[in-house]
């Protein structure tokens, strides 16, 4: 597919509150609206970007430009997600040999990325997730909007992250046409609402009898209007910044609060006998597809409980009714195969032809890795 004439693309970049808020839907407005009227701060607070907007073609998007920034989480720097992000995911790997290679390997890269500038990046459709969700967008006019983001943008890479096959075959297809790099990522599992067979999986059957069963009560999103929004953000850092990695995006309970408040994420939370909330979990789509960036619940709890169980339950159960196709990110691995998830390599494109000799081997070299040694890793030991 070739990109074809389109409308000229519109960026804006300025200071916050400046830009123009037109999305490509209620639901996108009032992200983008919440997304430009705050300093990235204040909404995940290891994440120090610069907001821009991209127009046209019927689309609205996010955009962040960094320099370097080399605290950030991986969802703006580069660096972290191939350095210390990974650095951190080695324990899982089985053969201490090949832990010791890896570390090895990781280490020997962190030198050459920072001298090639790899966090001077512009990362389009970037909503500070782990899993940023696109519309349909199959790439037309992906190549005008290349040639407009180097002619304001031309010492940054340009980046679309969080790309797989089943939900972006399209648009993986035309940047890799229009001259992107693909990195490899990550591996995410995929259920399908529409065909769920996974339905039938003892573990899936199993959750959903728990769920039904518990003495915990499911709190609607209604409900959740009155919470303690700081003990919201205390679950989700329980789970996934202590427990996970502190590289996961650290978000802020006044982003969590306002995201609920706006009806931008659909929110579920679990409230014990004693009056106590326990777990949360929130979801929200784009074309089709859901995923749940905001899981948490408190780790001190006793395993056997089951609050994860349930709230992945509840998550399950809203697929199906949707009939979408759930991404349900990397992470927890063997809990996703056993419920019949269906793997995937996640892919970040990267557009460098308009560097430096120098910075474009740099992203090559890294390409060529992540291609040749990460890809098959993350495959063989279904990370």
């Amino acid at each position: 597919m070739t990109s074809g004439p389109i409308e000229s693309w519109n960026i804006f970049k300025g200071e916050q509150g400046d830009a123009p808020r037109i999305g490509s839907d209620d639901k996108d407005d009032r992200w983008l609206d919440l997304l430009l009227t705050h300093r990235s701060t204040q909404l995940v607070s290891n994440v120090d970007t610069e907001w821009g907007l991209i127009e046209g073609n019927g689309l609205s998007m996010p955009l962040t430009v960094n320099d370097t920034e080399y605290g950030n989480s991986y969802v703006c720097s580069p660096y972290n997600g191939c350095i210390q992000y990974p650095l951190s995911e080695v324990a899982l790997l089985p053969s201490r040999t090949l832990r010791i290679a890896m570390r090895t390997l990781i280490w020997s890269m962190a030198g050459p990325l920072r001298a090639g500038q790899i966090n001077r990046v512009v990362c389009v459709n970037n909503w500070l997730l782990s899993t940023n969700l696109y519309t349909d967008w199959t790439g037309v006019g992906v190549k005008d909007l290349t040639q407009t983001l180097i002619h304001q943008f031309p010492t940054h890479a340009i980046a679309f992250r969080s790309l797989n096959v089943i939900s972006n075959r399209l648009l993986l297809r035309e940047l890799e046409q229009s001259g992107y790099l693909l990195l490899p990522s990550r591996q995410v599992y995929f259920f399908d609402g529409a065909e769920p067979s996974w339905l039938r999986r003892p573990n899936t059957h199993w959750d959903q009898k728990l769920l039904e069963s518990t003495s915990y009560r499911v709190l609607s999103h209604e409900e959740l209007s009155g919470v303690d929004w700081e003990r919201v953000e205390e679950l989700y850092r329980m789970l996934y910044i202590d427990k996970y990695s502190p590289h996961n995006p650290q978000f802020t309970s006044q982003m969590l609060k306002e995201l609920h408040r706006r009806g931008i994420w659909k929110m579920w939370g679990l409230l014990s006998p004693e009056g106590s909330l326990d777990g949360v979990v929130g979801v929200f789509d784009r074309g089709g597809t859901m995923t749940a960036p905001l899981v948490g619940y408190d780790t001190a709890i006793p395993q056997k409980i089951g609050l994860y169980r349930m709230l992945m339950a509840i998550v399950m159960r809203e697929t199906v009714e949707k009939r979408w196709r759930l991404n349900l990110s990397s992470g927890a691995a063997e809990f996703k195969r056993l419920r019949g998830g269906s793997p995937s390599i996640e892919f970040t494109a990267v557009y460098v032809s308009h560097l430096s000799r120098r910075r474009r081997g740099i992203w090559r070299l890294l390409a060529w890795l992540l291609m040749n040694v990460g890809a098959p890793l993350l495959k063989k030991y279904e990370l």
